[in-house]
């Protein structure tokens, strides 16, 4: 079953431009280890500095979970780590999952 998956994450005020940059160029093998995970489609839209992600996938805490023992989602989460907003601990972007409302 497609689970669709709607995040809220904030960009650290100057950082627009550049996370814009280097979102235009995603790596190729992020790309591939989010498709190897079941991630069909992941869309972000900003406003302002506020950042909403939508995911549609296959299970995305299990995506989640292989993604973050992925090299290369490791080593793209550090260097986003530059531009968001991270948690309380530290230990990654701060981010609030959306409640879905509708889905037809």
């Amino acid at each position: 079953m497609t689970e669709f998956v709607g995040l809220r994450t904030r960009l650290k005020p100057g950082m627009e431009e550049a996370y814009e940059k280097a979102h235009a160029e995603v790596w190729p093998e992020l790309l591939a280890a989010q498709r190897e995970f079941g991630i069909k489609q992941y869309l972000i839209f900003r406003d302002g500095v506020d950042l909403f992600h939508s995911i549609e996938c296959e299970n995305f805490e299990q995506a989640v979970a292989k993604l973050a023992g992925h090299p290369v989602d490791v080593l793209w989460q550090a260097e986003m780590m530059k531009y968001v907003v991270t948690a309380d601990n530290g230990t990654g972007a701060a981010v609030d999952r959306l409640r879905l409302i509708y889905h037809r």
